[in-house]
């Protein structure tokens, strides 16, 4: 699998030829980076992508969040299961999504995505 590289603002990177891309696990962290920080439907062309904010936002059920982003991260490509997901808020008012999940290609991922 290859995906494309992001800048530290989470933009999609150009004009570095094969440089722009990621492979292995690497490609599918970023695949889950960038599913979890975005707005179900917001995506142009994949209208299936993303996380139901909106849905759950006010949620007091710390179960619901969980599955909802639980869902997301399972539907990425590489993805064969989530083994682990905790969030949680920090002092910044960010939520911080720590997961760990198994690939396709046997290996376990642990990664951290901050929204």
């Amino acid at each position: 699998m290859r995906f494309r590289n992001l800048t530290i603002d989470g933009d999609w990177t150009f004009g570095a030829g094969r440089q722009n891309y990621a492979v292995s696990d690497k490609s599918i962290s970023l695949n889950i980076e960038t599913t979890v920080k975005t707005f179900l439907t917001e995506c142009f062309f994949d209208q299936e992508i993303g996380v139901a904010w909106f849905d759950i936002i006010d949620q007091k059920n710390k179960d619901i969040t969980i599955l909802a982003i639980k869902s997301a991260i399972a539907a990425c490509y590489g993805v064969i299961q989530v083994q682990e997901l905790e969030y949680t808020y920090n002092e910044l008012r960010e939520l911080v999504i720590k997961y760990t999940i198994s690939t396709i290609y046997d290996s376990r991922l642990e990664g951290v995505v901050t929204i």
